[in-house]
């Protein structure tokens, strides 16, 4: 009897995923990102939290049970090294042209394809990661972040 309830259950849940009753978040992209997108980025990212940042670009994928964040900002800050949280992301392993492995061609804002930028791969707590890529920009940086969990 325990075998056959425990069954309906599953069934039941699964039947939920297929049908698209399970939501998790939901997917938006713009080129004028809010307070609160700005925010979230700033602590999944681990972003210096007393950097100016002026955002160009934002998408999130997040219907699914992991998120993906797409963040392109300009900063003034002149030091590349305080652009992050140094206690979690070392910006002194960051390598010359680095590019990102895929390409958002559907992003017209996402402008980094072909770009050498100065960057890498960061691993952050809570089994999450980002691609970081840099561009140095007049007095600051144009800084492009690619963000997901698992």
């Amino acid at each position: 009897m325990k075998n056959l309830y425990l069954l309906i259950v599953l069934l039941s849940a699964f039947s939920f995923m297929l049908a698209g009753c399970l939501n998790f978040g939901k997917d938006e992209e713009t080129t004028s990102p809010t307070k609160a997108h700005v925010s979230r980025c700033q602590s999944e990212m681990y972003l210096n939290p007393s950097m100016k940042i002026i955002p160009l670009g934002f998408k999130i994928e997040d219907s699914g049970m992991d998120a993906a964040i797409w963040f392109k900002f300009k900063t003034d800050t002149s030091d590349l090294h305080k652009i992050f949280v140094g206690k979690v992301v070392d910006t002194s392993k960051f390598k010359n042209d680095f590019t990102f492995i895929h390409e958002m061609d559907e992003l017209k804002w996402w402008d980094a394809k072909d770009k050498k930028l100065v960057g890498g791969q960061v691993r952050l707590p809570n089994v999450r990661f980002m691609n970081v890529g840099i561009e140095k920009n007049g007095e600051g940086y144009i800084v492009y972040i690619m963000w997901h969990e698992v």
